[in-house]
């Protein structure tokens, strides 16, 4: 495995296992969230915690990761059980599965940047927030 894989690794395992001390390890603490306007690891702890309360069977799989020195690119499916709150959104019940991109860049076994992430559209819609296309 090469760093990048280790980290992502240590990452989704943090998100898919709840253990999210395990991001002190593989985020460094000025990783940069370029999409979603925040830095360092305890926003991105937060952010997991909000969905790991809407989804607590969150789980994240790594399906393609490309990869050039120290810059990646990942493809992955996130699925889970709406059970809980979402950003004020009531429990459906219903079962997700969503895909996310993200590009990025990792140094000394840590993530340090981070653009991209899960398709909100197809979220929303599996969620019956908002109507499906056609």
């Amino acid at each position: 495995m090469t760093e990048i894989d280790d980290t992502l690794h240590g990452i989704y395992e943090a998100i898919n296992t709840g253990n999210l001390d395990l991001l002190d390890k593989y985020v460094a603490p000025d990783y940069v969230e370029h999409t979603d306007g925040y830095q360092g690891v305890e926003p991105f702890k937060q952010q997991i915690s909000v969905f790991r309360a809407a989804f607590p069977d969150l789980h994240v799989d790594i399906v393609d990761v490309v990869r050039d020195g120290d810059r990646f690119g990942s493809r992955t499916v996130i699925t889970g059980t709406h059970t809980g709150d979402l950003m004020g959104m009531p429990p459906t019940g219903r079962t997700i599965t969503v895909e996310a991109v993200d590009l990025g860049r990792i140094a000394n076994g840590q993530a340090k940047e981070r653009w991209g992430g899960l398709n909100m559209f197809s979220l929303l819609t599996q969620l019956g927030a908002i109507p499906a296309p056609g």
